[in-house]
């Protein structure tokens, strides 16, 4: 039966994976995201095509309720200690756990006050939290960062593999290189 849920899990979120196309919006999204993935590498030393992939698949290229009423591109929650020192709130949303079997659930996002606020609080989590660590030595090498990374970011078993095929497809390791 779990791993009857697990494929269904994976199934349905190949549904929903973006394809490689000349969506203006992709297009728009990138040109808004690139700039703040950038700042994050600068400022914390994360690969900017990770940030830029990540936020692309935890906000649906920005097109989530989350991202575009929260500002929120990374899917980060309140903890019971508050919402961190650069998210200005919290919100409740439905959201779907994989622990490991997928379920419906319903959790506590951080609330931002623009994009860039966002993803300054990605950069700062993932160097300052002792969960990620083990990735910091990994910055040079996206795909190996993220698979580190993934290891506690995400329930979804695949989350590593999705993040990569993103950087890939969309050609992001380039946002690696100066501008």
């Amino acid at each position: 039966m779990r791993a009857a849920v697990v494929i269904l899990c994976l199934a349905l979120s190949t549904l929903w994976a973006p394809q490689a196309s000349a969506d203006p919006i992709d297009e728009e999204y990138l040109v808004l995201a690139e700039p703040a993935a950038r700042a994050v590498a600068a400022e914390f030393g994360v690969p900017a095509s990770v940030a830029a992939a990540q936020s692309i698949l935890e906000s649906a290229w920005g097109r989530s309720t989350l991202a575009e009423i929260d500002r929120n591109y990374f899917g980060f929650k309140c903890k019971t200690s508050g919402h961190g020192p650069i998210a200005i709130g919290c919100r409740e949303y439905p959201t779907t756990e994989c622990t490991p079997d997928c379920h419906p659930a319903v959790a506590v996002f951080r609330v931002y006050e623009s994009m860039t606020d966002s993803f300054r609080d990605y950069g700062r989590h993932l160097t300052t939290s002792p969960y990620y660590a083990a990735a910091l030595p990994y910055a040079a090498d996206p795909d190996a960062f993220i698979t580190e990374v993934a290891k506690r970011y995400a329930t979804d078993p695949e989350y590593a593999p999705k993040v990569i095929r993103l950087m890939t497809t969309y050609d992001l390791y380039r946002l690696d290189s100066p501008a």
